[in-house]
């Protein structure tokens, strides 16, 4: 079984260099087959030797010819396990070497023979304290260095695995079968199956460094896991890792951008309803203004007009029922007050008419913002489970980010199902909150990445053409079943 020290210190170049001497190989036995059957065979295959002995030479002749062709794809075969071997091993070696350097990073020491510590030499005087009177504390460390060593261990054994399946190929690839209907020697010539040996070879590599890849990674929160995969996913489409780097700044540039405008368009929005709202006026929720107008448009539409002809229930499902809001009337100042679709609490039409009822009311376009609400700030919270109070000290501007973030959407999807004057100062506060952290994580991304992504596609226009026209071919291929 390999060893750490020996995965690491060892030189994958004689690989390739055996796959071309095994090339070679198989070309020079293409030049004997073809001098064999232009000057030995040919002779049983024209009318000038007739008879028993013309009939058994051809059958002889045929199967030496058949050994000839076998061994160019036995050789051919093991030159593309070779390679096949290498490309993956390097792939495989730099994943350990990414592991120990993120180990070392999370502040662990990795020894030469890929043994896992706690680094405490670079905690600080309080941090040491508390490694000697916190069991918490201490706990944690043990559990990380656990959770570090295992990675790395994970690593060493994708490269014994792969050790092991290349010799297991080797050996099959040697293993003569039955062969086709001019071998004369099965199970002792050459295997001209080899091919199907390496196409297996193909398969299993193709999964080990796939799973390795969509594998998330300690230390990684699930939104750059999931950044990750997108510019990962797009380097191994296009073969272009540039345009995958191109791809991930201007995504990163723009949603920044539009999440940080977004926010501070709410803020501001929301202030000026808050203030209205304690003023007396009517609080819709978010997502309605187009329910409305169209409302009122059609209200007001002539007999016999275009829209004086859409069907009623339509209308209903898009922009809610008012008839079923009306469960949601309360008692305020004295009066009982019965709202509209879009003034509606649906929690409380909800609890005093049940969930159709208040499917009803909301209606498919504020039912889109709910459920888009709620999805966003499941994933938000989803995403803050990922976090350990390491990473948190390594990047606070980002936990920062990640935190308001989910309470801003969080607090979105409150006032979009009971629009009040409480939830729109929750939406006022934690969209400025999500602003500030946004400028503090993000100054430099919310104009960069598009400035970049221009200057890059200037310089490397052709190749980004290049990069799809490779990408398309190699999907294409994936998609193609006779490929």
């Amino acid at each position: 079984m390999l060893t750490y020290y020996e995965i690491l210190n060892t030189d994958l170049g004689g690989l390739n260099t055996t796959a071309d001497s095994w090339q070679e190989t198989a070309e020079e036995f293409a030049k004997v087959e073809k001098r064999y059957r232009d000057s030995v065979q040919k002779i049983t295959l024209d009318d000038t030797w007739l008879g028993d002995s013309s009939v058994r030479a051809q059958i002889k002749f045929a199967a030496t010819r058949y050994e000839y062709q076998a061994a160019q794809t036995q050789a051919k075969t093991t030159a593309t396990l070779l390679r096949n071997a290498h490309e993956q091993f390097v792939e495989l070696v730099k994943q350990l070497k990414t592991a120990r350097t993120d180990a070392v990073r999370a502040g662990m020491k990795v020894s030469e023979q890929g043994k896992v510590a706690f680094d405490y030499t670079a905690l600080t005087e309080a941090e040491r304290t508390a490694t000697r009177h916190d069991p918490d504390y201490l706990r944690s460390i043990r559990q990380s260095e656990q959770s570090w060593a295992e990675h790395i261990d994970a690593c060493v054994k994708a490269v014994n695995d792969a050790d092991a399946d290349l010799k297991k190929d080797l050996e099959a690839v040697v293993k003569d079968g039955k062969g086709g209907r001019n071998d004369a020697t099965p199970g002792t010539g050459f295997n001209a199956a080899a091919d199907a040996v390496a196409k297996s070879d193909e398969r299993q590599r193709q999964d080990r460094l796939d799973l390795a890849w969509l594998q998330m990674r300690d230390n990684e929160t699930l939104d750059d896991y999931l950044k990750r995969l997108q510019r990962d996913g797009v380097t191994r489409l296009t073969g272009n890792a540039e345009l995958a780097k191109l791809v991930s700044q201007v995504s990163n540039g723009a949603i920044t951008a539009g999440a940080f405008a977004g926010a501070l368009t709410a803020s501001g929005l929301y202030s000026y309803k808050l203030v209205k709202a304690l003023k007396g006026a009517e609080t819709h929720a978010p997502g309605t203004l187009i329910s409305r107008t169209i409302n009122t448009r059609l209200a007001g539409a002539l007999p016999g007009s275009m829209l004086s002809r859409v069907p009623p229930g339509m209308v209903t499902a898009l922009t809610g029922s008012d008839e079923a809001a009306m469960l949601g009337g309360f008692m305020r100042n004295g009066s009982f007050f019965m709202p509209t679709a879009s003034e509606a609490n649906l929690a409380r039409v909800a609890s005093q008419g049940g969930l159709a009822n208040a499917a009803k009311t909301a209606g498919w376009i504020r039912g889109a913002g709910v459920v888009g609400g709620v999805a966003s700030t499941a994933y938000g919270i989803a995403n803050l489970a990922t976090y350990d109070t390491g990473m948190i000290k390594e990047d606070p501007s980002k936990f920062a980010t990640d935190l308001t973030g989910t309470a801003f959407s969080a607090s979105m999807t409150a006032l979009t199902v009971a629009p009040n004057p409480v939830t729109l100062g929750l939406a006022v506060g934690t969209g400025l909150a999500y602003g500030g952290a946004l400028i503090w994580d993000n100054h430099e991304a919310i104009g960069k990445g598009i400035s970049e992504a221009g200057e890059w596609v200037g310089d490397k226009a052709s190749d980004v053409k290049d990069g799809i026209t490779d990408g398309a071919k190699k999907l294409g291929s994936a998609l193609n079943p006779f490929d």
